[in-house]
C-alpha cells in the first residue's frame, strides 16, 4: 500500500505532514465526479410534483362543492322546522309564501348553489334537491 505524503500549513505557521492511503485518495476523485443532479432527474421530480399537485386541486374543489351543499342542505331543514313551528304555533295554517318562511329563520338563509328550496303552500313541504353538480 502506497502512502502520499502531503504538506498542510497550520495556524500559527507551523507545517504538519500528513500520510493519505492512496486508496482514500481515488475515492475522492470518484465522489468528486458524482456530485449535483442531471437535468433529467430534476425534471422528474418536478413532473412528480405537477401530477400530485393536480390531484390535490381537484379533490380540494370537490371539498368545497361538498361543502356548500352541505351548508345549503342545513339551511333547507332550518327552514323546514322554521314551517313546522309556524303551523303549530298558529292553528294548522302554514305560512303563505317561500319569503314569509325566510323571515321566520334567523339568520335569513342564503344559498349558495343554483337549486334552492322550493315551498308548497298548500302542504307546507320544503323540497330541496341540490346535487354536487349545481354549486359552483
Amino acid at each position: 500500500m502506497l502512502k502520499l505524503r502531503v504538506a498542510v500549513w497550520e495556524p500559527g505557521g507551523d507545517c504538519a505532514v500528513h500520510l493519505i492511503p492512496k486508496e482514500d485518495m481515488g475515492m475522492s476523485r470518484h465522489l468528486r465526479n458524482e456530485r449535483g443532479v442531471t437535468l433529467v432527474e430534476l425534471m422528474v421530480v418536478v413532473a412528480i410534483i405537477a401530477i400530485i399537485a393536480a390531484i390535490a386541486i381537484t379533490l380540494y374543489q370537490d371539498v368545497q362543492k361538498k361543502a356548500k351543499l352541505a351548508a345549503d342542505q342545513g339551511q333547507a331543514a332550518a327552514m323546514r322546522s322554521a314551517v313546522a313551528i309556524y303551523y303549530g304555533k298558529n292553528n294548522g295554517v302554514f305560512p303563505t309564501s317561500r319569503a314569509s318562511v325566510n323571515t321566520l329563520v334567523v339568520p335569513s338563509p342564503d344559498f349558495q348553489c343554483a337549486n334552492t328550496p322550493v315551498y308548497d303552500t298548500s302542504n307546507g313541504k320544503m323540497t330541496h334537491a341540490a346535487t354536487i353538480g349545481d354549486c359552483p
